[in-house]
């Protein structure tokens, strides 16, 4: 496997604004760093193959894969994994912050970022050499964590059993070295020993033949004896000792090999039961997302039944705020975020009138092919589809329900684009009032519930 080195000077930003991607560069530049940059958080990870930076920033809000499921695939790459990410975004908040911390990013700097923060964040990485700003007052801004990131609990475990494998072959080779040094402790005792006894044997001999010569008295004998089994009664407890220091070193041997045994299997055991769990937790996820996605469904079904609007009615009258502002606070209650997508449509009625005079429905018998015109009264109006009333963009504007809440409302004209009742062909058989009602169909805001996808742990 090929391993990249870490280039402790080069940065990485990941931002898909071009603005916010050039100003943090310049900034960064003026400490003496390479920085290189791209626009998606999928280029990040196809740059990470060839590149490993000293130091990510990381944008949280990007098309496709956001900065947090970013830093979770950068984090769960091996290779990847002990790059610093500093997590570069207008987001706070304590949710935020634990997402990020939980994730492995070293901190937070917000988008406005001032000089001397960023000096603090290169300090901290060892990346600013010397203080070229000073502090600014007042609130705090920067969030980095207690620590740098370390690795995952899975290389956690990998190494601890390394490390007892390594431990138990020095034991190994320890207690090997030991049983050889008794063995050639007990070889030498024995090798004395068995020189001393022949040396007994001969002084005996010849003191026996010397009483036989001389018919002195055996008890000089007896007396040399006597001194010279003092040093074999030594002999023979050491070589005692020394066996069972011998027994007691093979036990802890066998003891100690046991132990790595168990530790393995127990390590392997705990690996079987976080998968178990992990599998565990998806299965509960995936179930909570679909019983989730259900109740958004009747909610927007229900919500719609009401969808249609009066012919000289704004698209966005109070009638439509007073529907919304329901919707958005049982929606927050139950703790959804995400985007409340509102699609304006408008119909097509059968018209008499001119430009001059202004156009309204006709009688109902008239038949269709007789009309002024076909469209919408006021179609003369710019923004015809987005016209709110007072109250209701005053709702958008300054609601907390729609305001830092997690829950955003966009309003998305369509015109006459997508009907949702068909028209019938133009002839003398149709009259106004069929065509109008069709047209009183189409003519009608639509909610769609967009939820935020939260990223994976």
């Amino acid at each position: 496997m090929v391993t990249l080195q870490m280039t402790h000077r080069l940065a990485l930003v990941v931002d898909d604004s071009k603005t916010a991607r050039v100003t943090l560069k310049r900034m960064l530049e003026k400490h003496d760093l390479h920085v290189d940059t791209v626009e998606s958080a999928q280029q990040a990870l196809d740059y990470l193959i060839h590149k490993t930076p000293g130091v990510i920033f990381m944008d949280h809000m990007m098309p496709g894969m956001d900065g947090l499921q970013a830093v979770q695939a950068i984090k769960s790459n091996p290779a990847t994994a002990t790059i610093p990410i500093m997590m570069y975004t207008s987001k706070e908040g304590d949710l935020y912050v634990s997402q990020a911390r939980a994730l492995g990013a070293i901190g937070i700097l917000p988008k406005q970022v001032e000089p001397a923060e960023l000096y603090e964040v290169l300090t901290r990485l060892g990346l600013a050499s010397e203080r070229r700003t000073a502090e600014v007052p007042g609130r705090k801004r920067v969030v980095m964590m207690d620590k740098l990131p370390q690795e995952t609990a899975a290389v956690d475990t990998a190494e601890d059993i390394e490390t007892i494998a390594r431990e138990a072959a020095v034991a190994v080779s320890h207690n090997n070295e030991t049983h050889s040094h008794l063995g050639e402790l007990l070889e030498n005792h024995h090798q004395e020993m068995a020189q001393e006894i022949r040396e007994i044997r001969g002084i005996v001999d010849q003191l026996g033949d010397h009483r036989r010569s001389n018919g002195s008295s055996i008890l000089p004998a007896l007396l040399i004896g006597l001194v010279m089994l003092v040093p074999l009664l030594w002999l023979a407890y050491s070589y005692s000792q020394a066996r069972i220091a011998l027994n007691t070193a093979n036990q802890q041997l066998v003891q100690l090999q046991s132990a790595q045994v168990t530790q393995q299997q127990q390590a392997s055991a705990d690996n079987s039961e976080k998968t178990l769990l992990r599998k565990q937790l998806d299965t509960n996820n995936e179930h909570a997302a679909r019983q989730s996605a259900m109740l958004y469904d009747s909610i927007t079904w229900s919500i719609n039944q009401s969808s249609p609007y009066d012919i000289r009615e704004e698209a966005y009258s109070d009638r439509r705020l007073a529907i919304i502002q329901e919707l958005v606070a049982r929606l927050s209650a139950l703790g959804f975020t995400g985007t409340v997508q509102l699609d304006s449509h408008l119909g097509e009625f059968c018209l008499n009138g001119s430009e001059v005079d202004g156009y309204m429905l006709p009688p109902a018998d008239l038949p269709v092919t007789e009309c002024a015109l076909i469209g919408h009264p006021l179609q003369d109006l710019p923004s015809l589809g987005s016209r709110q009333s007072i109250a209701f963009a005053n709702f958008l504007s300054t609601s907390p329900l729609v305001n830092n809440s997690g829950i955003d409302i966009e309003l998305v004209p369509h015109l006459y684009s997508r009907p949702l009742a068909k028209y019938p062909p133009r002839h003398e058989d149709i009259t106004a009032y069929e065509w109008n009602r069709i047209a009183a169909r189409n003519n009608r805001v639509d909610v769609t519930l967009i939820p935020m996808v939260p990223a994976e742990r």
